[in-house]
């Protein structure tokens, strides 16, 4: 099924961009599209901070039906790496009832966290599932932040 959603540059490939003991993982496993997965996905809260005026870094979104102006219109507050300083929650309701969420932040210094159940590839139009980037020490701090909070409310359960 997923292979299908891919591009013909990763078809048959493996995730060579999770940590090393996931880099195994073929990229048709966890891409999904069709009619079950709408596109793009909904904005929910905040907004990844791109605006038609970043044009210039999209140049990649140029295509003969659009420009990159255009698709920032369309689709700049749920691009998947928001811009410095900004983040937002997103989610797609699959097969219209089930709400798959993610949720993306980038800091001001650098460095990023998102974490989803689903992450739209807005380049390539597909979705890959269950997603979590950390970049940069404040990525690497607010992701030690947030596993020590999990880590407590169980420990708080189980006690």
């Amino acid at each position: 099924m997923g292979n299908k959603c891919l591009p013909d540059n990763l078809k048959g490939k493996r995730h060579d961009d999770l940590i090393w003991i996931l880099r195994w993982i073929p990229r048709s496993w966890s891409a999904r599209c069709g009619k079950r997965w709408p596109q793009p996905p909904k904005l929910l809260l905040g907004n990844s901070g791109w605006t038609a005026e970043d044009a210039h870094i999209f140049g990649h979104h140029n295509t003969e039906d659009h420009t990159a102006a255009d698709f920032l219109r369309a689709n700049g507050d749920i691009l998947p790496v928001p811009k410095a300083g900004h983040g937002f929650v997103s989610a797609v309701m699959w097969s219209g009832w089930l709400p798959l969420v993610f949720w993306a932040r980038s800091f001001k210094g650098g460095g990023m966290i998102s974490w989803g159940l689903v992450r739209w590839d807005d380049v390539d139009k597909y979705y890959d599932i269950h997603r979590v980037r950390v970049s940069g020490w404040r990525g690497r701090l607010a992701a030690a932040a947030i596993l020590a909070v999990i880590a407590a409310l169980i420990y708080w359960v189980l006690k």
